[in-house]
């Protein structure tokens, strides 16, 4: 029988059993990859045992998680990163090494060894990078201040892989020399420095010689290939291959053929990291789990609060509130893919007795099939503790409201960067408003600026009912959270229905959603990016104001359907109709024109030129005789009347610089 057929009959097994599975669980609200885990736990060894061996997936699985860390690495941006503030990174490292000394207290304090509550505290530092990242991005919170924190603690834990290797490798007895340990740091340091150096100055060289192939399959297969060797790169360093591909994965990531590849890779990533899901529920032994229920429960749940604490504690000093630090503690509550590294090498080094080291693997694999759930509802309960937690003390509640507040009122959700830019536009025209923020720190400094903040959740009702909010004509939410987003918009809806509702989102998909629940107007990013260069793209073709200006209204009208169903509002027959029409421009000479001290005839204009010379203005007055003929001085208005192509050329000849 080949070697390839055990694959495609697990392979087989795997799909027809996830497809009935994912039915049922999105019939109860399971997230897809809960219904994964599920299913591994079905028809693994430990479950029905339609898979007896596992070998086969895993290989599989350890592609998808390769694809997958790449997907999550091309959503983000190398910008983004480099902007985290360092004392994010500060506090991810905090985390790491805070999580490691509890839970080694914690393990040698119930009788383990020295060597043996290391090691358990390196497994529970480390979480899983793949579910969490994958669930931020469907979450859509990757870019928000929570995600940026767990991605930055996911980056620093997998970075701390190779110490704690080395550090298993040292207890269980092997040869680990000082000079060994230095020659692994400069091999990580010659991995980031030469990364660094390729994406900066070498890729977008091979890049642009790509674009000169004009063959799409060229892109997908370079990037390939860069998936691969950065991968191979990161093993040779002694970091996971995993680590690499979302390493090259951000490389791309800013690159204009990003959304390309993204869109290539997506198919396989999908498949492929579905069998990983797979493979986690399959090492899940049941049986061991329900003989030693009460002590694996009870690790699991350790596990869970002690993860969940570190994470509040060290998100405080980032200036989080209490409802981002529980939730992004949830998030990072599991054991991840990268400790069974660990605790193999613990094992094959003698370091874990057999009944310790089922238990790591029974609770570490619980923790991973039971996160998919916990990332679903975590946001719920984060709300509901926030307020149980914050209580009604002089912090927490908003400044009373004026007594009689001015018309008109606008009321700004959120003081980010757009929220800053919504006042300062407000200021500036002398219009009232207010401002609700969660965030404590961005509220005492702008109440230090001056400025008319009140500190609170605008998604609770009852903060916004103590606001009146239905006093304000108009509400701007401008707030990163997808999730928040739409509570908020429920709140203020069911409070003030007559308000004029304005919704900023970062997806179109979101428009609709938005509206359904309450929203007046949605302003969504990736469409005003598409807008804006619809809008130079007629602007660049000579169409008056007030055409283009029609063309975005009635885009706006349709509340962003054109987009949506990637058809524009202005049709090509109607496109072509409107660059035939001819058409007026006045062009300024300035003092760096070409065409100062020159005539319109020197410039290459005729008598039977397309363009032709309607006037020339001369201190606001029209210049008399042949025109062609008229040497230009500087501020003079030369006034074209032309079809589009011709009065493009036209308006080029005589607005050219020096």
């Amino acid at each position: 029988m080949s070697p390839g057929i055990p694959m495609f009959y697990d392979l087989a097994i795997i799909l027809s059993c996830a497809l009935p599975v994912l039915f049922l669980s999105r019939r109860i609200g399971l997230p897809p990859v809960a219904s994964f885990i599920l299913t591994g736990m079905l028809i693994g060894p430990y479950g029905l045992g339609l898979i007896e061996s596992i070998d086969h997936v895993e290989a599989a699985a350890e592609i998808g998680v390769v694809l997958l860390l790449f997907i999550v690495g091309l959503e983000l941006s190398l910008s983004s990163l480099r902007a985290t503030p360092w004392r994010v990174y500060s506090a991810a490292v905090g985390q790491v090494v805070l999580t490691a000394f509890l839970a080694f207290a914690a393990a040698n304090s119930v009788g383990l060894s020295v060597a043996a509550s290391t090691v358990a505290g390196f497994v529970v530092a480390i979480s899983s990078s793949a579910i969490v990242l994958k669930g931020l991005a469907d979450k859509g919170e990757l870019q928000t201040p929570l995600g940026r924190m767990v991605v930055t603690i996911c980056i620093v834990q997998d970075l701390a892989i190779v110490p704690m290797m080395l550090a298993v490798g040292l207890l269980s007895g092997g040869d680990l020399s000082g000079q060994i340990v230095a020659s692994k740091s400069l091999l990580v340091f010659a991995w980031a420095a030469s990364l660094f150096i390729f994406a900066k100055w070498i890729l977008p060289v091979l890049m642009r010689c790509l674009v000169k192939i004009q063959v799409s399959e060229a892109i997908f297969l370079f990037s390939i290939l860069l998936l691969l060797a950065v991968g191979a790169l990161t093993s040779v360093a002694g970091l996971s291959v995993a680590l690499g591909a979302f390493a090259a994965g951000i490389m791309l990531s800013e690159n204009e053929f990003s959304a390309h590849i993204y869109s290539q890779i997506l198919p396989f990533s999908s498949l492929f990291s579905s069998l990983f899901f797979v493979s986690i529920g399959m090492l899940l032994d049941l049986q061991f789990v329900a003989m030693n229920l009460e002590t694996v429960l009870a690790v699991a749940l350790g596990l869970f609060l002690l993860k969940l604490i570190v994470v509040v504690g060290v998100g405080s000093s980032l200036g989080l509130s209490w409802r981002e630090r529980l939730q992004g503690g949830a998030y990072l509550a599991q054991i991840g893919e990268f400790s069974f590294l660990l605790i193999s090498a613990a094992v094959a080094g003698g370091l874990l007795t057999a009944r310790e080291f089922q238990h790591l693997i029974a609770a570490s694999s619980l923790t991973l099939a039971l996160t998919p759930i916990v990332m679903q509802y975590a946001p719920q309960v984060a709300y509901r503790a926030h307020r149980k937690l914050t209580g009604v003390d002089e912090d927490a509640m908003p400044e009373m409201p004026q007594a009689h507040r001015p018309k008109p009122a606008v009321l700004i959700v959120g003081f980010g960067l757009n929220g800053h830019n919504v006042a300062r536009v407000l200021r500036e025209a002398s219009l009232y408003y207010e401002i609700i923020e969660f965030n404590p720190q961005t509220v005492r400094e702008a109440r230090q600026a001056g400025e008319l903040i009140h500190y609170g959740d605008a998604a609770q009702s009852e903060l916004i009912k103590h606001l009146r909010v239905e006093e304000f004509d108009s509400a701007v939410i401008a707030i990163s959270d997808p999730a928040a987003t739409r509570k908020t918009v429920v709140a203020i809806r069911k409070l003030a229905p007559q308000t004029h509702l304005i919704v900023r989102t970062k997806y179109v998909a979101e428009v609709t959603q938005l509206e359904r629940l309450g929203a007046s107007l949605v302003v969504p990013e990736e469409f005003e990016t598409s807008l804006r260069i619809f809008s130079e793209l007629l602007a660049h073709y000579h169409l008056p104001p007030h055409i283009i200006a029609a063309q975005v209204a009635a885009v706006r009208e349709e509340s962003y359907g054109a987009l949506r169903a990637a058809m524009p509002s202005i049709s090509g027959e109607r496109l072509a109709r409107l660059l035939m029409q001819r058409l007026v421009e006045a062009v300024p000479i300035s003092e760096e024109s070409k065409a100062r001290a020159k005539s319109l005839r020197a410039l290459g204009f005729s008598s039977h030129d397309r363009c032709k010379i309607v006037a020339v203005l001369r201190n606001g007055a029209p210049l008399e005789g042949d025109l062609l003929d008229t040497t230009l001085e500087v501020m003079d208005l030369v006034v074209l009347y032309g079809d589009h192509a011709a009065l493009n050329e036209g308006v080029r000849r005589v607005s050219e610089q020096v």
